[in-house]
């Protein structure tokens, strides 16, 4: 039975699956040979991966298995492909390999808590990925998705209101799951902090750029001076970009006059859409720094195995046309352990 839950939708939204459900249900394993660098040795670590056909899905195993490598770790991936009942299966499959940790983007929190629960009390720590609950001993999370003083959407709507002061703002956002619920309060509360005026809010619940860009063609005969929009990812800002061009409009690369539009992940596309003036801007959330990221704190809970493990955020970067020139590929990105982009520092 393949069961995507609300949860497994916000997933889905949140990384913006191209290809939902597309790719198989095999894993691979990795025997890492460079040096130990701390965190138990030679250890066995694996992460269960919500669907691995997802671009975002692979930076963040390429940069979990490069940090296992650091560390010399034996390296499995697994790919639950959207289904939950598969995820669960999949975490007691490492379980009973004996593997020293387990990395997890949970889809269905109510169906994993009783094997992450198995997974604590055989002493294998559960480090969730923009997850927490039972089990869990801690989490990493995208900075995107922690909201607070200085966040992301507070630097957006600042630009916004820099840009355009008391400027009209439409929202779109996506599947009503709370990861996504709580990003789109976190926007709409920054916003009106700044003083825009949110005259109205849309959800691409299908995930895609084509009904993205239906959703705002109505949208802008509505609302035809409206000065920015706010996606909740880069598919959806892409779909309103297209809308917009089609509409006869312009979008601002926020210099220039026309409709601002954020996305957010740093899609390769989107990225490409920041060079070529169709997006303001987007944020990279880091996806191999995230897989770095989860190796350290895999080797934290090696090293302290009866404490409850610190959370780490790793840092989002928002690119626009004033600096994409820097932008690096995630894979050309030089980390270490003692080296990732995390809030705070490592």
């Amino acid at each position: 039975m393949n069961r995507l839950t609300a949860a497994g939708a916000a997933l889905c939204a949140a990384v913006a699956l191209a290809a939902c459900g597309s790719s198989d249900d095999g894993g691979s394993s990795t025997a890492a040979t460079s040096g130990g660098g701390g965190g138990g040795g030679e250890a066995a670590i694996g992460y269960v991966s919500p669907v691995g056909a997802q671009p975002g899905q692979q930076e963040i195993s390429f940069g979990l298995e490069r940090a296992a490598g650091e560390s010399g770790w034996s390296y499995r991936v697994l790919d639950a492909n959207l289904s939950a009942d598969r995820q669960v299966s999949h975490v007691d499959t490492l379980i009973n390999e004996g593997v020293d940790a387990i990395a997890s983007w949970t889809l269905d929190p109510g169906a994993v808590a009783g094997v992450y629960t198995r997974a604590e009390e055989s002493g294998i720590p559960v480090i969730g990925l923009n997850s927490e609950g039972p089990g869990v001993t801690s989490t990493v999370w995208w900075q995107v998705d922690r909201c607070g003083e200085g966040d992301p959407w507070q630097q957006t709507a600042e630009y916004i209101a820099e840009r355009r002061p008391g400027g009209k703002v439409i929202v779109m956002g996506g599947p009503p799951a709370p990861a996504i619920v709580a990003r789109i309060r976190c926007f709409r509360e920054a916003a009106e902090a700044a003083g825009l005026e949110i005259v109205d809010q849309a959800d691409n619940v299908r995930d895609a750029a084509a009904p993205a860009a239906q959703l705002a063609e109505d949208l802008l005969t509505k609302h035809g001076d409206v000065d920015a929009i706010w996606n909740y990812n880069d598919q959806t800002a892409l779909g309103v970009s297209s809308a917009i061009l089609n509409a006869g409009k312009q979008v601002s690369d926020g210099e220039r006059d026309g409709i601002l539009v954020f996305g957010s992940n740093g899609d390769a596309d989107a990225i490409q859409a920041v060079r070529e003036g169709r997006l303001t801007g987007t944020w990279d959330t880091d996806s191999v720094g995230t897989g770095w990221a989860l190796g350290l704190a895999i080797r934290n809970a090696l090293d302290a195995p009866d404490a409850r493990g610190e959370d780490l955020v790793v840092r989002s970067t928002l690119w626009t046309a004033e600096n994409v020139g820097d932008y690096v590929e995630p894979r050309s990105r030089e980390y270490s352990l003692d080296s990732i982009p995390l809030v705070g520092g490592s």
